[in-house]
């Protein structure tokens, strides 16, 4: 494949030009002794290769990638309207994933999510949008900015594998059911995540099709399912479903670098809905900085060559590591794999994704925080985080048998310092305590809404201790880490039970955060709205 935007760098680095444009550095080098591809300077001293890992490892990387770095020079395009290099990899990406028109992001999934719904107000005007409540905080960011309002919908809950469920027809019916007997109008957009953070994902065919029919947008979330539409044995994705604006963050399953993403607009969504497209370019030239790093959109550029390569061979990889593993680890006594074996999706409709190994450690006396430090701390083995009694993992074609190897004995030494039955119950210091691993274990609570999410957001507020917030309005978003989900929002009554999950959240060791929560230290307080 002939990469548009790293020709285009690469083209330009060997010009070597006098740079009198950004960046300040110049493409040149900024440590004594190192020189870039592109420096003007010379010496004659002998440097020594630095040691992988070493600071001046570091530097000399990056001093190397300063060639690299570039503005909107001559023949570099621009992002926020592109017609040379840029456009042509979009294109590229379109053929790959079957879009509309893709558009590169370099401010992450969450400025897709921001100008989805910026989009949507532009095109269709103000009012709600229908969503599942176990959205990540990226939404209430586009909530805010948008101005459009949530009618949260609670979604199917796995009490086995103690995840939310993606968003079903007959939930999103029967919520949309309410609305009409309340008289009403209906949410301008449906916003579904597919697959979840876990790896679940639904067939949303039927949920596209009675979406349109109402008039509604409909805005999935596949942020964690880029690699979908190339790999075997994998959910169908949201593109060749229906959907009209779909959200990949690709630094979360590909090689692309950690903060790239693309948004996609659906094939017929611009004639369903006319207007979409050009709100969708004007929303990401609000969202996305005037800045874009050229080095960012050339991993992206890669990461589609990569995906589209050999049908799909580095997924296809990563799927056959995942699902190797999924067998060895499933062998381990007390410990399950999610989706494999006899612990696959209950629901028929639902499919997960073999890369997102998720662990269970029902029938162990160890909680997920626990299972994590030790993992990182004994083995070197670092997941991506862990539920009230699971390690979800990662993996993908990068991935090769020696990690499989690996992490294989982490789970087996895992299982020995923690063994099922009595005897895994002596150490009172390390054991899962109940009474936290039950309430985390369950279905959040559900805040009842008094006040508009954007108004509660832009209120004056002050912070409360958490012990001392049940009853007021909050004008913060408490999350809980892992998953990021808002436990609460702006606009909603903070209630005893909020109370009670937030302290024994961290009590379990689990990232609190808020806008005066900072994770596990010092004092929690929660904003609320001054007025309450």
């Amino acid at each position: 494949m002939d990469n548009g935007i790293i020709r285009a760098a690469c083209s330009y680095a060997r010009r070597n030009p006098v740079r009198l444009h950004m960046p300040g550095h110049k493409g040149r080098k900024a440590f004594s002794g190192i020189t870039t591809i592109s420096s003007n300077a010379s010496s004659d001293t002998q440097v020594p290769t630095p040691v992988p890992g070493s600071t001046e490892w570091a530097e000399a990387l990056f001093d190397e990638l300063r060639a690299l770095d570039l503005t909107e020079a001559p023949g570099m395009d621009n992002l926020h309207y592109p017609t040379g290099c840029i456009r042509e990899s979009e294109r590229r990406a379109e053929a790959l994933f079957g879009s509309e028109r893709s558009h590169f992001l370099v401010n992450g999934a969450t400025s897709g999510i921001q100008a989805a719904l910026l989009a949507v107000r532009m095109t269709l005007g103000e009012g709600t949008v229908l969503l599942p409540r176990n959205v990540h905080k990226s939404l209430v960011s586009a909530l805010v900015f948008s101005g459009m309002e949530p009618v949260f919908v609670w979604p199917e809950y796995s009490a086995e594998f103690g995840v939310y469920m993606p968003l079903d027809w007959p939930r999103l019916e029967a919520a949309l059911e309410e609305i009409e007997r309340r008289g009403e109008p209906l949410p301008k957009a449906v916003f579904a995540i597919n697959p979840t953070y876990s790896g679940f994902a639904r067939d949303i065919s039927r949920l596209a099709k009675e979406v349109h029919a109402r008039g509604m947008v409909l805005v999935v979330d596949e942020a964690h399912g880029p690699h979908f539409a190339i790999g075997r044995g994998l959910p169908r994705p949201a593109l060749r479903q229906g959907a009209d604006l779909v959200i990949h963050g690709l630094h979360k399953t590909t090689i692309a670098y950690t903060q790239t993403a693309m948004l996609h607009l659906g094939m017929g969504a611009n004639s369903r809905f006319p207007g979409l497209q050009e709100a969708v370019e004007e929303a990401l030239r609000a969202v996305q900085t005037t800045s874009p790093s050229y080095i960012l959109m050339s991993s992206i550029e890669q990461a589609v060559e990569v995906l589209d390569k050999d049908g799909g061979r580095w997924v296809n990889r990563g799927t056959e590591m995942a699902l190797e593993l999924a067998r060895r680890l499933s062998a381990i006594p007390g410990l399950a794999v999610a989706g494999y074996g006899r612990h696959a999706a209950e629901s028929k409709d639902v499919e997960h994704d073999p890369s997102k190994l998720m662990v269970l450690l029902n029938d162990l006396p160890v909680t997920g925080p626990q299972a994590v430090k030790f993992l990182i701390d004994e083995c070197n083995i670092i997941p991506e985080m862990s539920g009230p009694k699971s390690v979800l993992m990662l993996v993908s074609g990068a991935h090769g048998i020696g990690d499989v190897d690996a992490i294989e004995r982490a789970f087996r030494a895992l299982a020995e310092r923690f063994p099922a039955g009595p005897e895994g119950a002596q150490d009172e210091g390390t054991a899962a305590s109940e009474d936290e691993v039950a309430l985390l274990s369950g279905t959040m609570p559900r805040p009842e809404r008094t006040m508009l999410l954007r108004e509660a957001f832009l209120s004056i507020a002050r912070p409360v201790p958490v012990e001392e917030a049940a009853g007021r309005i909050s004008a913060d978003t408490v999350v809980i880490y892992p998953p990021g989900s808002p436990l609460i929002t702006p606009g909603e009554r903070i209630d005893p039970e909020v109370v009670e999950y937030i302290v024994s959240a961290r009590k379990a060791g689990f990232n609190v955060l808020g806008r005066g929560i900072r994770g596990g230290e010092g004092e929690m307080r929660v904003y609320c709205v001054e007025s309450s």
